[in-house]
């Protein structure tokens, strides 16, 4: 499965652009992998190391462009990694010449991956690439470090904001005048590390940060201490566009404790990204003119190679010449064995008169027979390389039909919802109208309780001390990994309306106004309490999941050693926070509300593994 891209444009010419591509990328083959660049034969599939083979295309257009391609295949204990640099020169110097790195990585068979794809991280070579030369994406620049924009610098960001030809994410980091610029920058630095050649980064000045705030307006800001991540497509007139770019805020910023997983969440915000977008149309001609030619050279291999295993053996007065120059001690010494070795090889081969002729006509054969067997190997890669691509589509196919079933399941929920509240609400201001008080019945004034909602998991997590009956126990990085599909926060949202209605309950419960459980609160809400919909919650898990050593093994989750001396318990209790094919987030607890008056929450994630998620 594809597992890293990164495509990115450049106006070097062909003289300049290749070489040093490639002297950076042999760098990568020599140096870390140990391999050997000099093995490499242009239009031949070649062994440049072990478990490891390489072919190297070149094709020169009728237009005078230039196109290359190295395709490296290493098989590793979990499948096969290939690793592909294309690079593109086009002869007009007005059109930009281009560079595409892709990883392809085997799927994740482990229970442990709970259905997430393998992302694979950003290759070594690609930094020192985008080093010595200029790279662009769109009107976004790709530099290995942030970039520092001043008041008078600020059209470029907003240009490669709004640039509908970008493919990757913008990362873009306010400022204000009480900013230390320096510390400021390494830090961003620091967060979008593993970005590279998937996004661009700029760290604006205050000024430049007031001139760009004015241009895109309040839903598209990103203010003073935040660091902001725009998708492609950008819609400054959109109010909804907005919610698509997501805001981190100071004080996750400023946490070391958060830097690591956020440093590992834009990264996979920036990989999905590049992953999703389709090919530029010139960068798919050249993929497949690429790609056409490699399968003709596999097609016709076998009868060229055959050609030339004939005309490299030696014919028989050469082979007798090179027998003649040996040393004749040293043809007695061995002529005991050579004559059994005779013997032996007529019986294998059925021949009772070998000659020297028949000698050469068997080495043609076994010449014939190894390149013939090299040949079968590399066609059948490449047909596992086309049966991955079209499992990964059929696979791409089938969630995303899915995932707008569900998508359309719960909007139609969340519209019946709305309407039932709808409802609500008219009936019970036209009850408030008739006891004489019209003015309340209408009023907008906004109610005393605080309605906000996190917009992201990792908002979420830090929220959570604010709930005094409910303790999370689980893996943070569990949830914060539900970050790079929830775009819009909707199932940060959904989470923590679910966290609200445990801490109603508990602290309900506590209080004496509630006898029963949590689905039996949530089937007869009280007054005042955060409700939730009882079809959208599971007392326990199915008999079938609570019987699996795999299944049971996972919902088996961290409690205090008070609640219980292994410090863990079966949570089979849970919310169901959204669903979306593979991933239906959900919220596992543990009732410990007739003991220690706490709910424990163990898991909040993608949905842990069943019969039909595996």
């Amino acid at each position: 499965m594809l597992g890293f891209r990164s495509i990115f444009a450049t106006h070097y010419e062909r003289n300049h652009l290749l070489p040093l591509v490639r002297e950076q990328f042999d760098r990568w083959i020599a140096g870390p992998k140990a391999w050997d660049p000099t093995a490499l034969r242009e239009n031949r599939w070649v062994a440049i190391g072990d478990s490891a083979r390489a072919l190297l295309l070149r094709h020169e257009g009728q237009d005078g462009s230039m196109s290359t391609r190295v395709r490296i295949v290493e098989t590793k204990p979990d499948g096969q990694w290939i690793t592909q640099l294309t690079t593109h020169v086009p002869r007009v110097k007005e059109r930009k010449a281009w560079a595409w790195v892709d990883i392809e990585s085997p799927d994740p068979e482990d229970e442990a991956s709970g259905g997430r794809p393998r992302l694979a991280g950003t290759p070594r070579f690609l930094a020192p690439i985008l080093d010595v030369i200029d790279a662009w994406d769109g009107s976004a620049r790709l530099t290995t470090r942030p970039l520092i924009i001043r008041g008078g610098e600020v059209d470029e960001v907003y240009q490669a904001l709004l640039d509908v030809e970008r493919r990757g994410v913008v990362f873009v980091a306010g400022s204000d005048d009480s900013l230390p610029m320096g510390p400021w920058v390494d830090l961003i630095a620091k967060l979008t590390r593993f970005t590279k050649g998937m996004g661009s980064c700029y760290v604006l000045d205050g000024e430049a940060t007031r001139l760009l705030n004015d241009r895109l307006g309040n839903t598209h800001a990103v203010l003073p201490g935040r660091l902001r991540t725009y998708r492609s497509q950008v819609q400054p007139d959109s109010v909804v566009d907005g919610l698509r770019h997501r805001v981190l805020s100071t004080e996750r910023i400023l946490d070391d404790a958060e830097h690591d997983r956020l440093a590992r969440v834009l990264a996979a915000n920036a990989q999905l990204q590049s992953l999703e977008q389709p090919l530029q149309a010139q960068v798919a001609r050249v993929h497949r003119m690429l790609e056409r030619i490699a399968d003709d050279m596999l097609v016709h291999r076998l009868g060229d190679s055959t050609r030339q295993a004939v005309s490299v053996v030696p014919t028989p007065r050469q082979a007798l010449a090179v027998e003649a120059r040996r040393s004749g001690q040293h043809q007695q010494d061995a002529a005991s064995q050579q004559g059994m070795l005779l013997e032996y090889l007529k019986i294998k081969v059925g021949i009772n008169d070998l000659t020297a002729d028949r000698i050469d006509e068997l080495a043609r054969w076994a010449e014939i027979g190894k390149v013939s067997q090299e040949t079968q190997e590399d066609i059948a890669s490449r047909l596992a390389q086309l049966q991955a691509e079209l499992d990964d589509t059929q696979k791409a196919h089938r969630e995303a039909i899915q995932q707008l079933e569900d998508e359309q399941l719960d909007n139609r929920e969340t519209f019946d919802r709305l309407t039932q509240s709808e409802e609500t609400v008219r009936a019970l201001r036209s009850r408030l109208a008739s006891t004489g008080q019209p003015a309340v019945a209408w009023t907008t004034q906004p109610a005393e309780e605080d309605v906000s909602r996190p917009d992201s998991f990792g908002e979420l997590l830090r929220w959570l001390p604010r709930l005094a009956h409910v303790e999370f126990t689980g893996d943070p990085d569990h949830a914060v990994d539900l970050d790079s599909r929830d775009t819009l926060g909707a199932w940060a949202s959904k989470a923590w309306n679910a966290l609200l209605v445990l801490q109603d309950y508990a602290s309900m419960k506590a209080e004496g106004r509630c006898d029963r459980d949590v689905q039996g609160f949530l089937q007869n809400t009280p007054d005042g309490a955060h409700g939730w919909p009882a079809r959208r919650h599971a007392r326990d898990e199915s008999e079938e999941v609570r019987t699996n050593p795999v299944f049971r093994r996972a919902r088996v989750l961290p409690v205090p050693a008070s609640v219980d001396p292994a410090g863990c318990i079966f949570m089979g209790a849970h919310f169901k926070i959204a669903t979306f094919a593979m991933i239906s987030p959900r919220l596992h607890y543990y009732d410990d509300t007739t003991k220690s008056g706490r709910i424990y929450v163990g898991y909040l994630g993608r949905h842990l593994p069943t019969g039909q998620t595996n």
